[in-house]
């Protein structure tokens, strides 16, 4: 499949959007999946089938489908782990070091609250 999706524009945009469903209001999901894997033969059939066993339960579809979320990516959590690493000023923090770096930080985002 690796081949077919490096050398076949069809074949890319057929698993393109296949993630793009991702997307979609969960109870279109389904529907879509079916239009897209219809005449897909092979390797891309083979994907699809294991795409409805897998992840179209109704149980795991609500797992990985982020129609109307707000934030999908943890960028917010990383850049206040940098912050917290360069505040720290080595790697390694002994525990009274490390619970009082989280206390100023407490502190700091108390006053940005109020």
């Amino acid at each position: 499949m690796r081949t077919s999706y490096i050398h076949e524009a069809a074949t890319k945009k057929k698993v393109k959007m296949l993630l793009a469903t991702a997307f979609l209001p969960p109870h279109d999901v389904p529907v879509a999946v079916e239009l897209l894997g219809r005449d897909a033969t092979g390797s891309i059939a083979a994907l699809f089938n294991y795409f409805r066993v897998e992840w179209m339960p109704p149980d795991r579809l609500p797992l990985w489908n982020v129609f109307n979320v707000n934030i999908r990516t943890n960028n917010d959590l990383e850049g206040w782990h940098f912050k917290m690493n360069r505040l720290a000023g080595k790697r390694h923090l002994g525990f009274y070091e490390l619970l009082q770096l989280l206390i100023d930080e407490q502190g700091s985002t108390e006053t940005l609250i109020q």
